[in-house]
């Protein structure tokens, strides 16, 4: 039972990610009906986009361990003792995986926004030596 629970916020995570990562580009998907919402949201400003994809990434570690915290408490009070690691160890490569994949989008993100930030100081600084 308290496996399928933890299990909820952990798909919710993973499918919120891929949400946000499909609407992340192109102005096509601030007029879909369902996702135009994150488009309009993420799309906002480079800033906003890093942040997003930051606190995704960084949950993904307490939501893969609470399904392993559910896997155990199930196991421990079911009928008898856990007998091996194997959930352990799927739990951790399933963790390793997913951030394989999340790490390298909230690092292009962060890119962006760098880019963002260096290109307004940049006007900012060609703006007021004209004047």
């Amino acid at each position: 039972m308290w496996f399928e629970i933890m299990l909820i916020p952990f798909i919710l995570l993973l499918v919120l990610f891929l949400i946000f990562f499909i609407v992340q580009e192109g102005s096509k998907w601030q007029k879909h009906r369902f996702l135009g919402v994150f488009a309009r949201f993420i799309q906002a400003s480079p800033r906003r986009g890093f942040v997003v994809f930051f606190i995704l990434t960084f949950l993904t570690i307490p939501a893969t361990l609470g399904v392993l915290h559910g896997w155990w408490t199930d196991q421990l009070l079911g009928p008898g003792m856990p007998d091996s690691q194997t959930p352990i160890v799927n739990t951790l490569l399933i963790l390793i995986l997913i951030l394989a994949g999340t790490i390298p989008v909230m690092w292009g993100s962060f890119r962006t926004w760098r880019q963002a930030v260096r290109s307004a100081a940049e006007v900012r600084v060609r703006t007021t030596s004209e004047q």
